[in-house]
């Protein structure tokens, strides 16, 4: 049986050497800690859990067959310290495959298809942060479901996606073992935007995207107890004129919520500016809408002389009573609630073609018989994180944007993770090994982009090559975050006997914002 090389690191880690000298590194991020999971099979994936001041579940496919059927995955508890715990694995049948994971006191839940052929039969494996024990749910949704979210809320499994094409939520009681499918959401053809758990009440909101009778979309926030039974019903109502196109919601707190978003008067692809609304018992008592042209630092990504060139034109517009509109397509994140103020994220991405009519034939497109100047798509590039804050009468207190470099993805993904501290908020990205940052505080830049290489192991390892597709910067606990991805690793001194090493690692990452920046 292979051993499988772990590194810890309790010692001043190396930083990874960068092409680019004259790069800024930011005076506030710390990387205190590391550990390396050593990828002996080319095929195995990780997957990554965090489970609060519990620690990491990290979760490998290792596709080594078990006898009488079956593949072995690996399970590996870190603490806070990235000491491991405690590892085992389980059986997930050989067609079976992750479909979501979560974490809710004390306990990670793992959700698995058990074949590709019948999506409807699922497996849940229900494991302990402080010991192996561990149970496993047998689920069968009767009929088959793409599966969009999956959740965990008290005693309760939350299963989300489409059934024929319409939504469908299904709750599975851990106790009584049986899977209810949810009233109200089969019958409607509405898109699921998000699913939002509060842990401290156990209740759930469902936010649905939803046609009206003039042809123009709004929201619908539906918030349920933990057993399923529903709370609160909101719609978003933005009049004859508007569409809503998506929607953040704060946790249901004492009848009160919040719902912050984009829309547009026309198109439903792109939007022109943000909305806040705010719901007190089921009734909404008002939306405020926020074109993009009114905040300050909306174009603060840009170079100086185009900033100013816009900024300008709207000052121009303005002057004569107008508003100069933009349109943007933005992917709206959560919302984050501190000290009675509200902050809000999203990011501006566009989708990519290849209009190249070099060849026939595209890898993401298909040949439709126009020809080869068929537009292939490339991907969704990303442009800026939008950050703006409102207090509890949905005013804008302030708003930040962050330059976001490099990064494409095929589907939409949020990258920037902000995290709030005191009056100051940090922002993050990880790309090709290069935690990238800004600290800001209100309207005022703290410390500008800086990028800080992801720190190795050891004095004389060096990255020789890296995937960008596998890593990222997740939240963790407090003001701590980790950074997580695959690396090929060179250490002429050796390491366990070996000068290469190809590693699943994980990176403690912390700020101290009571430093001063450069």
């Amino acid at each position: 049986m292979k051993k499988i090389l772990i590194i810890l690191l309790f010692m001043p880690l190396v930083v990874f050497s960068q092409k680019k000298k004259d790069r800024d590194t930011s005076a506030v991020i710390i990387q205190p800690n590391r550990i390396e999971f050593e990828k002996y099979r080319e095929a195995s994936d990780f997957y990554v859990v965090p489970g609060g001041e519990d620690g990491i579940l990290v979760v490998e496919d290792t596709e080594e067959s078990v006898k009488g059927g079956g593949y072995h995955w690996k399970l590996q508890m870190v603490d806070t310290s990235l000491q491991v715990v405690w590892s085992q694995n389980v059986v997930v049948p050989v067609d079976g495959s992750l479909l979501g994971y979560e974490y809710f006191e004390g306990k990670f839940y793992l959700l698995f298809s058990k074949s590709r052929y019948r999506i409807e039969d699922l497996i849940v494996y229900q494991l302990n942060s402080s010991n192996t024990d561990y149970i496993k749910y047998e689920i069968t949704t009767v009929f088959p479901i793409e599966i969009t979210h999956f959740e965990s809320v008290g005693e309760t499994l939350l299963i989300a996606g489409y059934a024929n094409f319409r939504p469908v939520l299904i709750t599975f009681n851990i106790n009584e073992r049986k899977p209810r499918v949810v009233p109200g959401f089969y019958d409607n053809k509405n898109d699921i935007l998000d699913l939002v758990v509060d842990d401290e009440s156990k209740f759930f909101t469902v936010i649905l995207s939803e046609r009206m009778r003039n042809k123009k979309f709004t929201v619908r926030v539906k918030t349920f107890s933990d057993n399923g039974d529903i709370i609160q019903d909101n719609l978003i109502n933005p009049g004859e004129r508007r569409s809503i196109l998506d929607a953040a919601s704060t946790t249901f707190a004492g009848g009160l919520q919040y719902l912050a978003g984009t829309h547009s008067k026309k198109s439903l692809q792109y939007s022109q500016g943000f909305y806040l609304s705010k719901f007190i018992n089921g009734q909404q008592q008002f939306n405020k809408y926020y074109p993009f042209a009114d905040l300050n630092n909306f174009f603060g990504h840009l170079k100086p002389k185009r900033e100013e060139r816009i900024m300008s034109r709207i000052e121009r517009k303005r002057e004569k009573g107008k508003t100069k509109k933009f349109s943007y397509r933005l992917l709206v994140h959560e919302i984050l609630e501190r000290d009675g103020e509200y902050i809000m994220i999203a990011e501006a991405y566009y989708p990519r073609y290849n209009h190249s009519n070099n060849s026939g034939y595209g890898g993401f497109g298909t040949n439709t018989g126009f020809g080869r100047s068929n537009p292939f798509f490339l991907g969704y590039k990303y442009t800026h994180a939008v950050v703006l804050a409102f207090d509890p009468n949905c005013n804008i207190l302030w708003d930040q944007t962050f330059k976001i470099e490099d990064i494409q993805s095929y589907s939409l993904e949020k990258n920037v993770v902000v995290s709030a501290s005191g009056d100051k908020v940090v922002l993050m990205y990880l790309k090709e090994n290069e935690i990238r940052s800004k600290v800001v505080e209100g309207n005022e830049i703290i410390e500008g982009k800086t990028f800080n290489p992801i720190k190795l192991s050891f004095e004389a390892d060096e990255v020789k090559s890296k995937d960008p597709e596998i890593e990222g910067l997740k939240r963790w606990y407090d003001d701590t975050l980790f950074a997580y991805g695959e690396q090929s690793i060179k250490n002429e001194n050796g390491v366990a006997g070996k000068t290469t090493r190809k590693v699943f690692y994980i990176n403690k990452i912390q700020y101290n914002l009571d430093r001063q920046p450069n």
